[in-house]
């Protein structure tokens, strides 16, 4: 997780970058419209709706404030770094270290729904 803290996201491998930028696409619209919907995770193509679900759980669950970055911004942020590194626990299925370490982001409730969302997702993207 460390070593993408301030990486630039053009530096990112595609998966990462894919959600990096639905997650902040994601965010954006809900704090911009106040309701965010799956096509904000238009860059995750069929994993849009999972994700969409993963987000929501995310969120309703959240342990404390999450920031997450404007679409635009070059690098990735400490909790978009956590965020990355389940994503890519997932997708490397070590879903009881996946489990684990949203347990930094979300309370102990919320993290069955979100990573079998995530789960959901990787496998369609």
């Amino acid at each position: 997780m460390y070593d993408l803290i301030d990486r630039p996201v053009a530096e990112l491998p595609t998966a990462d970058r894919r959600l990096l930028a639905a997650t902040r696409a994601w965010v954006h619209q809900l704090t911009m419209a106040g309701e965010a919907s799956p096509a904000a995770a238009e860059s995750l193509g069929r994993g849009s709706a999972a994700f969409d679900a993963a987000m929501r759980a995310l969120d309703e669950g959240s342990s404390e404030t999450l920031v997450f970055q404007r679409p635009c911004h070059p690098t990735v942020s400490e909790t978009e770094a956590m965020w990355l590194a389940v994503w890519r626990l997932v997708r490397a299925d070590r879903l009881g270290h996946a489990k684990g370490a949203l347990g930094a982001l979300a309370d102990e409730a919320a993290v069955p729904a979100v990573l079998a969302a995530l789960v959901r997702a990787a496998a369609k993207v």
